[in-house]
């Protein structure tokens, strides 16, 4: 009677006799078990590959659709003034710096009363520099503070947060990075 020809019998028929061999048996089962972990490890960057382009794709979506439906108008909106600002001077280089907003939010389900603005700087040659969004509320006591303009950053403040936030001048070139991010 023949046995069918498995791995595993293999080298238990190696392990059974008295075959001079048998001191080099291991390598069979190690060589089996070495090509099971290549498919393992294969299969496991297959994996990893796929997830990878699929969350490539989504940020790719997401900064498509975050890019289309940014609400900001700078010509019905523009705060530039009342927030103070316009073009700044940070050691002897020129700077433009642009506020504009989309509307208060008074929406039945998730309005807020704020208005979400965005702040953009730009050098003299129009570069976009940094970029930044936060929450403007109007109608408080004793109002909104406009920008805090210092020999090296600006300050602004988000009312949702109820914090300041600051910006490098000149912009690092992460900040650079940050602007053409959807984030």
């Amino acid at each position: 009677m023949e046995r069918k020809a498995w791995p595993g019998w293999r080298f238990y028929d190696l392990q059974q006799t008295e075959n001079p061999q048998t001191e080099k048996a291991h390598h069979y089962k190690a060589g089996y078990i070495m090509q099971t972990f290549r498919a393992h490890v294969r299969k496991m960057y297959f994996r990893s590959f796929f997830f990878f382009i699929f969350m490539l794709i989504a940020l790719v979506v997401y900064s498509i659709a975050f890019n289309l439906f940014d609400n900001t108008d700078c010509e019905r909106y523009n705060h530039t003034e009342a927030l103070d600002g316009g073009a700044k001077s940070f050691g002897s280089k020129g700077f433009i710096i642009t506020v504009c907003g989309a509307g208060v939010n008074n929406s039945l389900f998730n309005g807020d009363g704020m208005e979400r603005v965005r702040l953009t700087i730009f050098d003299n040659q129009g570069e976009l520099l940094a970029r930044r969004y936060y929450k403007v509320f109007w109608d408080g006591q004793p109002g909104h503070e406009p920008l805090k303009v210092s020999e090296n950053g600006i300050i602004y403040q988000d009312d949702k947060e109820q914090k300041d936030h600051a910006i490098t001048m000149p912009p690092t070139r992460l900040e650079w990075i940050r602007a053409r991010l959807p984030l």
